[in-house]
């Protein structure tokens, strides 16, 4: 089973009920797409040995097979669960040109999506996770230096949230999730993923919820979610970060902030200068 099937079975688990479920069944379809586009993609090109994250995309040339998991991905997508934005920005992105496909995929990748772009945004950028997802299965492990670092050490992209499972110690280890290439990586507890910084975090959670707090740090007023894994709950880090975007709200008014998950770009705000 990909990272895809199951996250896609856990958005269908969560969306029954939920105050976002329509907006959480229409992921849970682009993510099934995302798995169904990924088998059989051409063979694509792996970089070299280099210094830094060998997949990050200021510095890897990206060649075609995005634009083919795109391609799949606006065929296979049930358009039954599209709203009409979304039934639109699949038209117009199946309309356009390789350049201007590339353009876009620049501004996700740079961070830059406008709010007008939002509804294209979801699609370019579940091809690009495709894509670098492949792309790091198959790196070897040996290539990777985490270095105790708070970006993607395969990619340099921020994690979409950090998931505690018991082990080690009797507090357990924090493995930080990458929001482009799904890699996961070891991470010291209680400490910002945004400054490294020690001192001065503190947690936020919703009264009740046990399995999931945002570690907010005061030294440069950036957060990040962490989910505790717990044998009765089942947890996948981009799908539950999706299904508490209440939470984003709850720190945001507090000033806090942080790189918003792939498929809200342009939606939720933006930090300013932290990355």
């Amino acid at each position: 089973m990909t990272v895809f099937a199951k996250r896609a079975e856990r958005l269908v688990a969560l969306a029954p009920g939920h105050e976002l479920e329509g907006f959480l069944k229409m992921i849970a379809a682009l993510v099934a797409a995302q798995h169904a586009a990924i088998a059989g993609l051409p063979p694509g090109m792996l970089p070299g040995r280099a210094a830094g994250a060998p997949l990050d995309p200021v510095t890897l040339k990206r060649d075609e097979t995005w634009r083919v998991a795109l391609a799949r991905i606006l065929e296979r997508i049930d358009v039954a669960a599209l709203p009409e934005p979304a039934q639109q920005a699949r038209a117009a992105l199946a309309a356009m040109s390789a350049g201007d496909l590339e353009v876009l995929a620049d501004r996700f990748l740079s961070g830059d999506v406008k709010p007008g772009q939002a509804a294209e945004m979801v699609f370019v950028a579940a091809a690009l996770q495709v894509a670098w997802t492949r792309m790091a299965a198959l790196l070897d492990a040996a290539q990777l230096d985490p270095d105790d670092a708070g970006e993607c050490p395969a990619c340099g992209s921020p994690p979409v949230a950090g998931m505690i499972a018991p082990g080690g110690t009797k507090f357990g280890h924090r493995h930080l999730h990458c929001s482009l290439c799904a890699t996961s990586w070891r991470y010291v507890r209680t400490r910002c993923v945004h400054c490294g910084s020690t001192d001065k975090i503190s947690f936020r959670q919703f009264a009740g919820t046990s399995y999931l707090r945002a570690e907010c740090c005061q030294a440069c007023q950036g957060y990040s979610k962490v989910f505790y894994v717990e044998s009765a709950r089942t947890l996948e880090p981009l799908a539950d970060d999706l299904a508490s975007l209440g939470l984003d709200v709850l720190v945001g008014e507090e000033g806090f902030s942080r790189v918003a998950n792939p498929f809200v770009l342009g939606v939720m705000a933006e930090p300013d200068g932290n990355n």
